[in-house]
């Protein structure tokens, strides 16, 4: 099971690098659809969180971890998505802005340092999609539970 979990996940990864890829030429195809262009950010963002999750699903299923059942460690997410979640919202650019103009006084220096770290939503949007892929936990033991064994015992 944990070798069709990898070539599956492994599959599904390549398929959506190559949506992103040539993300631009599948939209040209369907001119006849308009969307917003807030809509279409959104939906390439979430192609790179389904790439990222994917690859931190591959990098977790690699791990052979020894537990006793499935689940989704929340801690590793906090602790390994809490960055990336964070620069992807400063990375809207108006949050960014007001910090800067309201306490800094809109030094030049500052906000080009604040554009060129926030300004790579790709990075933050993939960072955040392999941590909640590599806090996916499966087991893939299966273990007897509720087993009871009665013995009699004579008077």
């Amino acid at each position: 099971m944990r070798v069709f979990l990898l070539i599956t996940s492994f599959i599904n990864t390549i398929l959506y690098i190559l949506v992103y890829a040539y993300y631009d030429n599948i939209l040209n195809l369907s001119n006849a659809a308009i969307f917003p262009a807030g809509l279409l950010n959104f939906v390439k963002l979430l192609i790179l969180i389904i790439v990222g999750f994917c690859i931190g699903l591959n990098v977790s299923l690699l791990l052979r971890l020894n537990i006793n059942k499935s689940f989704f460690d929340i801690r590793t997410l906090i602790i390994v998505g809490f960055i990336p979640a964070f620069c992807l919202l400063l990375s809207e650019g108006t949050i960014t802005n007001f910090i800067i103009a309201k306490f800094f006084g809109s030094n030049k220096t500052l906000t080009e340092l604040v554009f060129y770290l926030f300004s790579r939503q790709i990075i933050w949007t993939l960072w955040l999609g392999f941590s909640v892929g590599s806090s996916v936990r499966i087991n893939f033991i299966k273990r007897l539970r509720h087993a009871v064994s009665y013995n009699v015992e004579k008077d």
